[in-house]
């Protein structure tokens, strides 16, 4: 009597089995094709060229707006104590966003810049506001938690660092306060950190060069969550 249950069976076994078989076949075939050219490979640089080293492919959390979009740089507790910086997160984060195609159209910063110098109540503006009178649709907001440089360390120390949270806001909602908030479906937001060693703050020597790498980590963290990509080597998502 045949007890064992075709539930129990496992059906990715025969594509798994089919798909060692084509790599095997791959790596024979780069072998004898680089051994006729007279090339040599180690067999770690075979398996990285049959795309074995690369690492897994990441969806998109949030698909931005194809319309205007403006980075709002938000430092409401004044954690910041070093004036480039948000200017420096800015320019990272348009840099990312337009480079990976996450983004077609954003807010130049000095449009911004002209709003809250025209506008004596921009302080008391609500985030939906400040993107409605900038002609955004989305804003990607950023609102800094923490905030760290410090040039005096050694080279086991977290020198540097700084903690964000992150919200898609819809601009053209006016009506439902609820449907506002676009992503993360946390109302607290999507929190990212970025942050630098004792000794990789050594290297970079001045607080302006700190902080430039600090913000472009960051930058990079916060992009990665609007486009689809591959995680790199020794990457968690």
């Amino acid at each position: 009597m045949n007890t064992t249950s075709t539930c129990s069976k496992n059906p990715n076994r025969k594509s798994n089995r089919s798909r060692g078989v084509r790599i095997a076949l791959g790596l024979y075939s780069l072998f004898v094709i680089s051994a006729l050219m007279g090339c040599t490979y180690s067999g770690g640089e075979l398996l990285y060229m049959l795309g074995a080293g690369k690492g897994r492919l990441v969806e998109a959390q949030f698909l931005l707006t194809g319309g205007p979009v403006l980075i709002l740089i938000d430092d409401p507790s004044q954690r910041i104590d070093w004036p480039p910086v948000p200017r420096n997160l800015f320019d990272e984060l348009a840099q990312q966003l337009l480079k990976n195609k996450a983004v077609k159209k954003l807010i130049p910063h000095q449009t911004l810049d002209q709003l809250r110098q025209a506008d004596a109540d921009f302080s008391k503006r609500g985030c939906r506001e400040v993107g409605e009178r900038t002609g955004a649709e989305q804003v990607l907001w950023v609102e800094v938690q923490d905030f760290l440089v410090n040039e005096d360390v050694t080279e086991t120390d977290m020198a540097a660092y700084i903690t964000v949270v992150v919200k898609v806001i819809n601009v053209l909602e006016t009506k439902s306060a609820s449907q506002v908030r676009l992503w993360p479906q946390n109302p607290r937001g999507q929190v990212v950190s970025a942050g630098m060693t004792g000794s990789e703050v050594l290297i970079a020597k001045t607080k302006d060069a700190i902080s430039k790498e600090l913000t472009r980590r960051a930058a990079e963290a916060i992009a990665k969550f609007f486009y689809e990509h591959r995680l790199g080597d020794f990457e968690r998502e």
